[in-house]
């Protein structure tokens, strides 16, 4: 990437944006932003990401759009007395089962893959993008109702073992709205990987810490997080509304669906009004659709042994409520735009002890390793991971773009609606990026319709009957924006006569900030 003059960040924390504005102001472009605000989010998201985490980037550099697959692999050696616990999680609702412990960890994959991608593409010192998450370790962030929330979901998860009942508890009683939270071991771990690089944790001490603590209980080892390696795609691209969009393929699941779920819209004529009981109906009928078209999986994009893995993962339609999954969007003046989507699955309650390491589940989460589909051994595992780039001209007869937008989502399963509503909003109704993260949604999953009902038209539900009778699904209403479904932030910069103005918005459903610094 070129040299850039500001730029802007789009996040699941104030803590995480402003660790990606202070790499803009130093200089830094829209890698170095995006890097050092996942590594403050490791701090102020814990639960959500960290250092045994994964997640899938999106980066666009000079006038190429790349996919970087930083996602975990499945232990190349699996041990079959190793056996994951259920832990049951009640989420009000609903309840449901989630398999944790020393034997649902994969590899720990996330800071080599952040440092591959500075490698490639950064511009400011690596530890000058990693030493302010561990200051920030050091003196702490505010519990934000986003985090809490989270905490008290994973409870159960976290009240298993010592260690992470006591981080993440305060006077015998699960952190709150409010507190504040420190963790000086993961400020060592920080510091170290400032320092050493990724390799401490890939082949060093901590990578050694870490294989030594699931030594006999588990399936990785330390030559699982010797071999991973992350690995650059090209994204699956396709023009919508005059913009071009592009998002992830294998392994995620996601972004081909977003792909056909736009395609299914544009059948239907010209996009429905927003709000309404006809974007209701057209959505919702654009992405079940979409989970039960066949041809999903045709176009030798992926893989066999991966084919199994995704059409499982369609066909499992029992509600998945968390989505334990953050995102990070950054854009620099220049036209760059990252957008890095990570996730710890639920986490599988153990912290690596010294460390402040708290372990995946990725082997034990439903949209990572869904029911019916074993891993082949050492293959990269399925995500529903899906950072996505817009595209759009200057203006007509001009190739150029004048907006570059970059957008994603956590929410597990909801990933895909998430975005779906930000291009329709974006793109379709040329709505500004606050417009389009507070607009209402919907979601269709395991024979049920979800319903954000604020902001709606009085008479929407209502005329959503037909729509359930002919269907055949139940009705689930939100009154309120929830946290359900998803948290889209996004980040954009709009570039006319050589300058830049920046736009964007974060999602108050998941605590999500913006903000952008420099000219425009």
């Amino acid at each position: 990437m070129g040299a850039a003059t500001g730029g802007a960040v789009a996040a699941g924390s104030e803590a995480a944006v402003r660790a990606g504005l202070r790499a803009l102001e130093a200089g830094g472009n829209a890698v170095d932003a995006a890097v050092a605000a996942n590594f403050a989010a490791f701090v102020a998201e814990p639960l959500l990401t960290g250092v045994a985490g994964a997640g899938i980037a999106a980066v666009r550099a000079g006038e190429r759009v790349e996919i970087w697959d930083l996602f975990a692999d499945a232990p190349a050696r699996p041990r079959p007395g190793a056996r994951m616990e259920a832990v049951e999680v009640d989420f009000g609702p609903t309840t449901q089962v989630f398999h944790v412990g020393a034997a649902a960890v994969a590899p720990a994959c996330l800071p080599a893959g952040l440092q591959a991608l500075h490698d490639a593409h950064g511009r400011l010192p690596w530890s000058s993008l990693v030493r302010p998450a561990a200051e920030l370790a050091r003196s702490g962030v505010p519990v934000t109702p986003g985090f809490a929330r989270v905490v008290e979901l994973l409870w159960p998860i976290l009240e298993r073992r010592e260690e992470a009942a006591r981080r993440f508890s305060r006077g015998g009683r699960p952190l709150r709205a409010g507190d504040r939270f420190t963790w000086p071991e993961l400020a060592g771990t920080l510091d170290r990987i400032a320092a050493e690089g990724a390799e401490a944790l890939q082949s060093g001490s901590l990578g050694r810490a870490v294989a030594a603590w699931i030594d006999g209980r588990g399936h990785l080892d330390l030559d699982d997080l010797r071999r991973w390696r992350p690995l650059r795609r090209a994204p699956l691209s396709a023009s919508w509304r005059g913009a071009r969009i592009h998002v992830p393929g294998p392994p995620s699941l996601a972004g081909l669906l977003v792909l056909q779920a736009l395609r299914v819209l544009d059948d239907g004529g010209p996009v429905p009004p927003p709000g309404g009981a006809e974007e209701v109906r057209r959505v919702a009928r654009a992405v079940a659709r979409t989970v039960d078209t066949r041809d999903t999986v045709a176009g030798g994009l992926f893989e066999p042994a991966f084919v199994a893995g995704f059409r499982a993962a369609l066909a499992w339609d029992r509600p998945r409520l968390p989505g334990h999954t953050t995102h990070v969007s950054a854009v620099d003046a220049e036209g760059g735009a990252v957008g890095i989507t990570t996730s710890l699955g639920e986490s599988c309650g153990e912290i690596v002890p010294g460390t402040g390491i708290l372990l995946n589940n990725f082997l034990g989460e439903e949209d990572v390793n869904p029911p019916g589909s074993e891993p082949a051994p050492g293959r990269r595992l399925v995500t529903m991971c899906c950072p996505t780039v817009i595209e759009r001209p200057a203006g007509e007869g001009s190739a150029a773009p004048g907006e570059v937008l970059v957008l994603g989502s956590g929410g597990s399963s909801r990933i895909r609606t998430a975005l779906l509503h930000g291009v329709l909003h974006l793109v379709g109704h040329g709505a500004e990026p606050a417009e389009a993260v507070a607009a209402a949604r919907c979601h269709v999953e395991g024979g049920r319709l979800h319903v954000e009902t604020e902001g709606r038209p009085p008479e929407t539900l209502d005329a959503i009957g037909d729509l359930l009778a002919a269907e055949g699904w139940e009705l689930r209403r939100f009154e309120q924006p929830s946290m359900f479904f998803g948290g889209l932030h996004v980040a954009g910069v709009r570039l006319a006569g050589g300058a830049a103005r920046f736009v964007g918005a974060g999602d108050p459903r998941r605590s999500g900030r913006f903000g952008a610094t420099g000219p425009g």
